[in-house]
Parts: C-alpha cells; structure tokens; sequence
C-alpha cells in the first residue's frame, strides 16, 4: 500500500490541471489560489514520498521486459524532484502577477500544471522505458506554453520545438532498441546494468549509447540541436524561466545523467571511448553558447544562449566521468536552475513594468528599478562564478573533476567562458545602474508588484545561501555520486 503513495506526486498535478481546465469546476475568481494551492499540496505530497523509507517500486503496466511503466524512488530522483517542486511554486507565486500581462490565464494555469506531474513522473521513472514515455509527454505538455502568444511566430516557433523533439526521440529510440536487443533490461541500476559489460560487440553498444546521449541532448541543447531553445522565448517569461531551469532542459541533463551511470556505467562508458566522440559537441556548446550570447541586443535571447553554454558546463561535467566532476555537474544543475530563474524573472519584470525588451532600452532604468537591478547582478555574479554565491561552488567543483581526469584544457575552457559570461551580462548591470537615464514618464519606484518582486528576492538570497553554506547539497549529492561508482 505504501508504495501506491509514489503516484501522489503525479496524480495531484494531473487531476488538479484537470480541474483547471474547467471554469464549471474550479471558478475564474479562485482559479489562481487554486493554482498555487495545487502546487504547495504538490511539494508536501514530495516531501511525504521522499521520505518513506519503505518505499521500493510500483509497477503500474508490464506487458514485457520492455513495456514495463514503473517508478521507484532513489536519491537523484530525490533531488530532482525537490529542485522541481520548491521552484514550481515560487514560478507559480510569480506567474500569479505576470500572467494579467500576458492573458490566457486558464490556459497557462492548467498546463503549467500538467507539466509538473509530468516532470514528476521522469523524477520517479524507475527504467529507461518510464522515463522515455514522460519525456515525450514533456513535449506534449509545454507544447501549449511555447505557442500561448497563438501568433504565427509562435506557432511556427512551436512546429520547430516539436520537430526538434521527435528528432530526437528517434534517436533515443534506436538506442533502446539496440540496448534491450543486448540486455534484454532497461532497469536504473547505481553504477550502469551489469550484464552489459559482458557483451563482446563494444561498436554496438558505443551506437547506442551514443545515440541515447545526443537523444537526450536536444532536449539539453547541445550543439548542434540547440536552435530550438532560443527560438522558444516567444513564450511568456514564466515558461521560459521553467523551459530553461526546470522543466524542460534539465529533464535532458536528468536523462543523460540516467543513462550514463544508471545504464552504461562510467567504466563502460570510459572504455566505449563514448565521452571521446562527445567531448567535441559539448566544448563547441560551452564556448559557442557564450559567444553568440555576446552579441544579442534582445534581454530573453541573450539568457536564452547563455542556458546553452552553462549547460554545456553540466554535460562536460557528467563526461569527466569521475567522482569530483559529476559532483560538479549535479551541484550545477541545480544552482544554474535558481539562477537562470532568477535572472529570467527580472528580465521579465523589466518587460512587465516598462515594455522594454533590448538591452539599449535600459540606459538607467536601474535607478528606478533598484531592487529588481540588484537582484539581477546577485544573479550576474553567480553565473560568473564569483563566491560568496553558488555559482562559484559548482564550477569550482567541475574544475577540480577537471584537474582529476587531468585536463587542463577543461579548465581554460571554464575560465574563458566565465570571461565571456561576465561580458555579456555585466553590461546589462552596468547600462541599468551607471547609464545617463533615459526621459520617462513615470515618477519613483518602478519595481514591480511583491507578488514579482518578493519570489525574486527569495531566490537571490538562496543564491547566496548555497554559497555560503553548501555542505548539505553536497552532501547529498555524495551519496548519489556513492551509489554510481
């Protein structure tokens, strides 16, 4: 009977969209708090999961070894859906404001929703199967929050998120089909399947793995899959801010990170050379991401290609394939998830209070816009990597996994991207706080309603937080990184 209780992480979200969706059920005047209410009871139901220690597995259908939909609950699916759910709610707190700008509340409401029973299910997949079936529906779900605008940007926009999506779930597919033809298993097993190991044909095994990675990889946007993550800004700043901290892209980093060392295994992989042949594609994300993210003048784009190269910074740190880096890379995942949100949320505050969208457009606009300016560059300098903030934590993690699988060149490679970070976010900063101020109409405070500015500030002083005290995440995340070598 316990283990019925792994569904309620999933099963809240769904019914509570369900219900959303319908104006007969749920009334527009309490449609929000509902929302908000969803969501909360949603995280209390995954404190209770991930906290029953009895807890094993629930299979829900297996026809076969193959067809087999059940979940589990593990340390890494811990964090992640702990990561998920807290920011969850204080996207929806946000989105409670923002969305009048934006229109369509009910329809943002019921599949901002769905998405989190959604990313629910990959937190809790208990094989590669599971975890593929909810991916897919992932695309489905946040499908409606890319086109919200309904303009034909944005439902041009959409085809090419879903293209990109179904392209790469060929790919995961035929690296399946290789996999189960080998082991007949698609189990999570800490440390990769053990018969795997076994079988003599390694260029078959390197094909699906491979395949499998660069799957999951557009999802992660990495080069050269990566166009569809800039291109999805169309969508209002609260989906961008989940698409590029939670939902969507680190679903991908999740899934790589399942199957390099809940699949594979890290010996395996090391010997398959598999991190050889993908190395390339992730310094090209890191240093690419970087450089055209320089040169964007839109605010959303230039933090659109600035999630490519940070997550460049992760998958670097998953192939290290030694302990210190893929400590490093979890760490960042989930300190790049706050920041990356944070800085979505001022940029979105910006547009909200004043319409502006270009960096040229903010000549002084910091002056009014004190708190949410500060808020930005508390976000600025973690993404860099300056401490006290958790930035520098998890690239200072990355650099020591780095200095174990004796690279140098990784760590050039994280230097300059840091250089190149600070260049293009500092800017933004500076023409707020330092800039002649433009000719405005409006008088005094220009930062936007508590119910915007409050979760921003909630999540810079968890920036700093997890600076200041990151023993306990780390901690954590030792245990996952215990249970894979």
């Amino acid at each position: 009977m316990n283990n019925l209780l792994i569904l309620l992480p999933l099963m809240i979200p769904i019914f509570g969209s369900l219900s959303m969706a319908f104006s007969k059920i749920i009334k527009d005047k309490y449609m929000k708090p509902a929302a908000v209410l969803i969501v909360i009871v949603n995280f209390f139901s995954i404190f209770l999961i991930n906290n029953q220690v009895n807890i094993e597995v629930l299979h829900i259908i297996k026809m076969n070894e193959f067809i087999d939909i059940y979940f589990r609950v593990d340390q890494l699916g811990k964090l992640f859906s702990y990561m998920a759910g807290s920011l969850w709610i204080i996207t929806s707190f946000y989105s409670l404001e923002y969305m009048k700008h934006e229109g369509k509340e009910r329809r943002y409401f019921t599949f901002f929703i769905l998405t989190l029973g959604i990313v629910m299910g990959i937190s809790y997949s208990g094989n590669l199967f599971t975890l593929y079936i909810y991916y897919e529906l992932l695309t489905l779900s946040t499908f409606p929050l890319v086109i919200h605008a309904d303009s034909s940007e944005a439902l041009q926009i959409g085809k090419k998120y879903i293209i990109y999506s179904f392209v790469g779930a060929t790919f995961i597919i035929l690296g399946m089909m290789i996999l189960f033809s080998i082991t007949g298993n698609l189990n999570f097993t800490g440390g990769g399947i053990s018969d795997i190991v076994l079988y003599p044909d390694k260029t078959l095994l390197l094909i699906s793995f491979l395949s499998m990675f660069i799957g999951f990889g557009v999802k992660a946007a990495m080069v050269p899959f990566h166009s569809w993550l800039p291109a999805a800004m169309v969508a209002p700043t609260p989906v961008s801010a989940l698409l590029h901290a939670v939902a969507v892209v680190k679903s991908g980093i999740f899934a790589l990170l399942r199957t390099t060392y809940y699949i594979f295994g890290p010996v395996l992989v090391k010997e398959l050379n598999g991190d050889k042949f993908l190395i390339p594609l992730v310094i090209a994300t890191i240093i690419m991401g970087s450089m055209i993210a320089l040169h964007q003048e839109n605010l959303k784009k230039r933090l659109a290609y600035s999630t490519i190269s940070q997550l460049g910074y992760i998958i670097l740190g998953i192939l290290m394939l030694n302990p210190e880096g893929l400590i490093g890379a979890i760490l960042h995942m989930i300190n790049h998830a706050v920041i990356k949100i944070t800085l979505f949320f001022v940029v979105g505050s910006i547009t909200y209070m004043t319409g502006k969208k270009y960096i040229n457009e903010i000549h002084g606009l910091g002056k009014k816009m004190q708190k949410t300016f500060l808020v930005f560059t508390v976000a600025a300098i973690s993404l860099v990597g300056i401490p006290p903030t958790n930035g520098f934590v998890s690239k200072w993690m990355l650099g020591i996994g780095a200095m174990d699988a004796g690279q140098v060149l990784y760590i050039i490679i994280l230097l300059f991207s840091a250089f190149l970070t600070a260049a293009y976010l500092f800017p933004i900063a500076v023409e707020g706080f330092f800039k002649k101020e433009e000719i405005m109409t409006e008088e005094g405070n220009m930062d936007p309603p508590k119910m915007m500015m409050v979760p921003m500030v909630v999540l810079a002083i968890t920036i700093i937080f997890l600076g200041l005290f990151p023993n306990g995440l780390i901690r954590f995340i030792e245990v996952i990184v215990q249970d894979v070598f």
